[in-house]
């Protein structure tokens, strides 16, 4: 015969619970700070020929940790590169609308609510990169930015240190980026190549990845101190 515990009586329950509520007071929380980051809808986004970026872009949130992307590097990026937070149709960007929107937590132990396995520190500078592949190319176009303001106009895009006792996010609008590694961001250009005759007021055009061994001689090109045209021209 099997013997069934006696299910315990609401006056027995009542240790158990205090001591339950009891432990989860004092259980270590996860300290954790939300980055939200998006641009408004409307927002003139292009690629390196002047469309309307489209649902086949992938937006991604992210640090390179030490290593220092430019445009001599290229062929690093991708291996270097660490996804916070990523957007893309349907989950966090509206190419109908022009929207893009997504915030996820800094975690304690260094990793993102997003699911990734990458760490982060605090202090990590952080890049938004933009493309349709992470290939590299030529049919490739990227975007890399960031906000480099230190706080003039808008927090400058470094990880905060996590702290529970501050609920507030912090804000990285796309509006006040104001440095392009690659592409283009608010008027201000990095390397590639892209159409400079952009509609007035964009806030971010991507640029063609050239093919490795175009990528090579561009190296070259930049090492010499020469400078290749960075305009697919309309007119040429």
């Amino acid at each position: 015969m099997t013997l069934v515990p006696p299910i315990p009586s609401a006056p027995a329950m009542k240790p158990i619970l205090r001591l339950l509520a009891l432990l989860w007071l004092t259980a270590p929380l996860l300290p954790a700070r939300t980055i939200s980051w998006f641009n408004a809808p409307g927002d003139i986004m292009v690629d390196a020929s002047n469309a309307a970026l489209g649902a086949a872009i992938t937006f991604e949130l992210g640090s390179f940790g030490v290593f220092e992307p430019t445009e001599l590097n290229l062929d690093q990026w991708a291996a270097n590169w660490k996804v916070f937070d990523r957007a893309v149709v349907g989950d966090g960007w509206n190419a109908g609308t022009g929207f893009l929107t997504s915030n996820e937590q800094f975690r304690a132990d260094g990793t993102s609510s997003y699911g990734g396995v990458e760490t982060f520190a605090a202090a990590d500078q952080m890049y938004l990169w933009a493309y349709n592949s992470q290939d590299l190319a030529p049919t490739s176009q990227w975007a890399l930015v960031r906000d480099n303001s230190n706080g003039l106009g808008s927090p400058s895009w470094t990880l905060p240190a996590s702290d529970t006792l501050n609920p507030t996010s912090i804000d990285w609008d796309l509006l006040q980026a104001d440095t392009a590694i690659y592409g283009g961001v608010n008027g201000v250009y990095g390397g590639g190549d892209y159409d400079t005759l952009a509609a007035p007021g964009f806030v971010l055009q991507l640029a063609t990845v050239p093919e490795p061994g175009s990528a090579v001689l561009v190296t070259v090109a930049l090492a010499t101190g020469l400078r290749r045209r960075r305009v697919l021209s309309s007119v040429d």
